[in-house]
């Protein structure tokens, strides 16, 4: 008796931080369905998708080792669709920008108010008040802006 072989219809989506192939498997259920990871030469893979009831389906993808962390590979199979996402690898020439610690933030915030005080003060006391004016919108658009930065709102 001759099988029925079938081509699915397969997307491959590429996000920021992994890539997912979206395979359509209506007819199949979860027990028809095998999923195998194996590498077929130095620095490649294949993912081997293989799905068998009285219809038969076999498809693949090679994978570049380089490019993808294969110990982390997803799969899901829900309604009739089997999601798989291959997480990236993280590139070690990127460099991480991260927030400054909250010590630091401490320092910064009283070093900006000392000198902020010291600076309404001189102001103040030689009688420039419109600069003394100018200096507060200054340093509340300063501040608003510092703080857009950091929290990123």
């Amino acid at each position: 008796m001759e099988q029925d072989y079938l081509e699915p219809y397969c997307q491959w989506k590429r996000e920021k931080g992994y890539d997912a192939i979206e395979i359509e498997l209506h007819g199949f259920n979860i027990d028809d369905v095998k999923v195998v990871l194996k590498q077929i030469e130095e620095g490649k893979s294949m993912i081997s998708i293989m799905a068998e009831n009285p219809r038969c389906l076999h498809k693949r993808f090679e994978i570049p080792n380089d490019i993808y962390n294969l110990e982390q590979i997803r799969a899901l199979f829900w309604n009739g669709k089997l999601n798989i996402e291959i997480p990236k690898k993280v590139e070690s020439n990127k460099l991480e920008i991260s927030m400054p610690k909250l010590e630091f933030k401490r320092i910064l915030k009283e070093d900006m108010k000392n000198k902020f005080i010291s600076a309404v003060e001189c102001l103040y006391a030689n009688g420039k008040i419109p600069a003394f004016g100018f200096m507060l919108i200054a340093s509340g658009l300063f501040a608003y802006k510092y703080y857009i930065q950091c929290y990123g709102i």
